[in-house]
């Protein structure tokens, strides 16, 4: 697609592991960096830090820093959608409303991506796919019922900022891959970061001016992580990955974060998966395992 050479459905899933991981992370990394830094400037900070690493990127290979015009014009808009809207409502969603509504909300980007790519990329919604889909959402529920059914700050506010960050993310996808960068996804990817993060912290300093930040150096290690795993790379791998390969099979494989998330909690924090947490896992292992078979055996659904 879009004269991209196609990948092969292994490679394809090895790279998105590398995307989704470091966002898996990216949950207890967040919860605690708040500790140290209001939400609004962390996220500007990280989305700074990621957008100029991936400028000195480009200064190392010797690459142009500045898309072509007709992609420069892209960088304001994406950087809100992608950016300043995704991350902000990201950071802001939990102190609105409880976890189980924020994470199930928070993780409807496939379902977004699969109607707007059919609209506006052409893609088919196959038998497959539509399967795959409602494995996934079922999956999500599941691992979420039980911060639903202790839900206590049930807030329309904090439910539209999950949901919020998940469509601007969604809408940011589909518009990357119809404007098709090719050779300029990296400088169009770092200018939308930055440009985005310069409104991030413009916010911060309207809505937090009296909240500073702890400089330790766990802040400062959380910080980097986030920058540079959780940004830099993995937004600009989503969004090259984007030009080689279907928009709504792509973004099944994004259920596959809460699941490592869930799974670095308990490894990590000693949190127990109980038996609903493991059907929802079963159940979101299921939904990418239909879309690699689908994709694998020459798509006869799709």
């Amino acid at each position: 697609p879009n004269g991209e050479v196609p990948l092969s459905p292994a490679r394809q899933a090895w790279l998105m592991l590398v995307v989704i991981a470091p966002n898996a992370a990216c949950y207890p990394a967040i919860k605690a960096g708040l500790e140290f830094a209001p939400s609004l400037r962390f996220a500007g900070l990280r989305t700074l830090l990621g957008g100029l690493a991936l400028l000195l990127v480009l200064v190392i290979r010797r690459k142009p820093l500045w898309p072509k015009a007709r992609l420069a014009r892209w960088i304001l808009p994406l950087g809100l959608l992608a950016t300043t809207i995704a991350y902000g409502a990201m950071f802001a969603s939990p102190a609105y409303t409880g976890s189980g509504i924020a994470s199930v909300l928070g993780n409807t980007q496939p379902l977004i991506i699969i109607v707007l790519a059919s609209l506006f990329l052409g893609e088919k919604i196959g038998l497959s796919k539509a399967l795959a889909l409602l494995l996934g959402l079922a999956g999500v529920t599941l691992l979420a019922l039980p911060a639903l059914r202790g839900q206590t700050g049930n807030n329309l506010f904090g439910a539209m900022l999950a949901l919020g960050s998940s469509a601007s993310l969604a809408v940011a996808s589909v518009s990357m891959k119809r404007l098709s960068p090719g050779q300029d996804l990296m400088s169009l990817t770092a200018w939308q970061l930055v440009a985005g993060s310069v409104v991030l912290l413009g916010l911060s300093e309207v809505f937090e001016p009296q909240e500073p930040i702890a400089w330790t150096g766990g802040f400062v290690g959380i910080l980097l992580f986030l920058a540079l795993a959780g940004t830099a790379l993995s937004t600009w791998l989503w969004f090259w990955l984007l030009q080689r390969s279907e928009a709504g099979h792509l973004s099944l494989y994004l259920f596959m974060v809460p699941v490592l998330g869930l799974l670095i909690a308990i490894s990590g924090f000693g949190e127990r998966l109980n038996a609903l947490q493991a059907g929802g896992v079963a159940v979101i292992l299921a939904a990418v395992a239909l879309s690699m078979y689908s994709d694998r055996f020459g798509k006869t659904n799709q």
